[in-house]
């Protein structure tokens, strides 16, 4: 009987001494609701620029990524933001790239005469420029929409 009881509490006290460590390491519930929101706001943001992402990382529910993060050390969750925004760089930038090759196109079949880095017949540069330079979204949708409009008078 006695045997039983120590095992018992040596069981009960592993569940608790557990349960501590994991509640120290655990990220706190308004980090969790940032994190949250923000992966909702990416997988929406890649879903829109048409990445193709999959997996729990880009999933459009807050509910799991809430519920991930509150049961995970705030570094993995943190971890987890760092590489998302680096999926979303590298879509963003190949998107821009994209766009940009397709208005090049059109100012060389028009005979438009365009020239400069904005009108630089050359991917790779461009996807260079918005990886290095980082300029966001907004900036490089304003220098698409330049190019449309140098376009629309050609």
């Amino acid at each position: 009987m006695y045997r039983r009881r120590v095992l018992g509490f040596g069981v009960v006290f592993a569940f608790f001494a557990i349960a501590a460590i994991h509640a120290a390491s655990a990220a706190d519930p308004t980090y969790c609701a940032k994190y949250a929101s923000d992966a909702e706001k990416a997988a929406s943001l890649a879903k829109k620029l048409g990445c193709g992402f999959q997996g729990p990382r880009w999933g459009m529910d807050k509910g799991p990524h809430m519920a991930w993060c509150l049961l995970v050390d705030p570094k993995l969750a943190h971890s987890e933001t760092e590489a998302r925004s680096a999926d979303l760089k590298l879509c963003s930038c190949q998107q821009y790239a994209d766009q940009t090759m397709v208005q090049v196109a059109i100012n060389i079949a028009k005979k438009c005469g365009f020239t400069g880095l904005r009108w630089l017949d050359n991917k790779k540069a461009h996807y260079n420029w918005c990886f290095n330079a980082n300029p966001g979204l907004k900036a490089m949708q304003n220098e698409i929409d330049i190019r449309k409009q140098m376009l629309k008078g050609c």
